[in-house]
């Protein structure tokens, strides 16, 4: 993958959303709008596109519904455990519209917050929503693509941190880990933005792809070498003498698979912890390293993260 499409996709999660909210959401033709029952309540129409718990209660049911009355999409809580939160929201960028709705049921967040925070989307087309399938949790957000919009994952694997981008299939709608995504962003994890010089050395098997059968370099890694990501503001600052190591992108086996803690169908981004690999440069040579041993040869520690 070309530094340039790296570039872009290490600044998606930071792109601001054209995100609207409020009593109304406009879309396809269609106005749409929230209705919520509280415990005890009858059913009403959110002011703000945004409905809570109370005092003296949580959201047994929620509606969207159309200009014209007709429900487009409702859910029930389940017994015991009402939602805390339910909100409408609409997304467009380059022509492509989304609406979504978020829920969260506060209940189970002691066990696992994101798989309590389940969002829905959907296609506003000129007749009704179309739902994309799955339903998911544990996502950071919108990104913008060249096609409108997708999905951003971001994981710490407490060496490093990297994003994956999820599509919007709108011939099939469904969301799908995006095709052809041969490198990810690879970030430092937090605390470790600047250059410094680390204590790791040692010889490296440098991977001509992230494949065990692809050709390989054993390149050195002097001690006291300095690293950078490609994309750190400080990249301009890097020693005139020394070894210099390069981290460039991320790579792991990603899918969507059922959530923990959330109701069937939500799914949630999982990866290979057992199958990282990290994408480098050491002077003239560019490859592939795999396994924490490479890693820490680097000078990467792991932190208090863990997948």
């Amino acid at each position: 993958m070309a530094l340039t499409s790296l570039l872009l996709l290490a600044l998606l999660s930071a792109a601001p959303a054209q995100t609207t909210s409020g009593a109304t959401i406009k879309a396809a033709g269609h106005t749409y709008q929230l209705f919520c029952t509280r415990e005890g309540e009858l059913i009403q129409a959110s002011e703000t596109g945004l409905c809570e718990k109370t005092d003296d209660g949580g959201i047994q049911h929620f509606e969207v519904r159309n200009e014209n009355g007709e429900v487009q999409f409702s859910q029930d809580a389940t017994d015991g455990n009402a939602f805390s939160f339910v909100a409408l929201f609409g997304v467009t960028n380059a022509g492509r519209e989304i609406l979504d709705v978020e829920t969260s049921q506060n209940e189970t967040a002691a066990s696992d917050p994101k798989a309590a925070h389940t969002i829905y989307y959907f296609d506003p087309i000129s007749t009704r929503l179309i739902p994309f399938d799955p339903p998911l949790v544990g996502v950071d957000g919108f990104a913008h693509v060249d096609s409108g919009l997708a999905l951003s994952r971001t994981f710490d694997t407490g060496f490093f941190q990297f994003s994956v981008l999820l599509n919007f299939n709108v011939a099939t709608h469904r969301i799908e880990v995006m095709a052809d995504q041969t490198a990810f962003s690879a970030f430092p994890p937090p605390g470790r933005q600047k250059l410094a010089p680390a204590a790791g050395s040692g010889d490296l098997r440098l991977y001509s792809s992230h494949e065990l059968a692809s050709a390989k370099t054993v390149v050195r890694i002097a001690s006291g070498h300095s690293i950078t990501w490609w994309q750190s503001p400080d990249i301009g600052d890097k020693p005139s003498a020394g070894q210099m190591v390069t981290i460039l992108s991320a790579w792991a086996p990603t899918s969507l698979k059922q959530a923990d803690n959330a109701p069937d169908g939500v799914k949630m981004v999982y990866y290979d912890w057992n199958n990282l690999w990290l994408q480098i440069q050491v002077e003239d040579h560019t490859g592939w390293i795999k396994g924490t041993a490479s890693f820490r040869t680097l000078g990467l520690q792991m932190n208090n993260s863990h997948p």
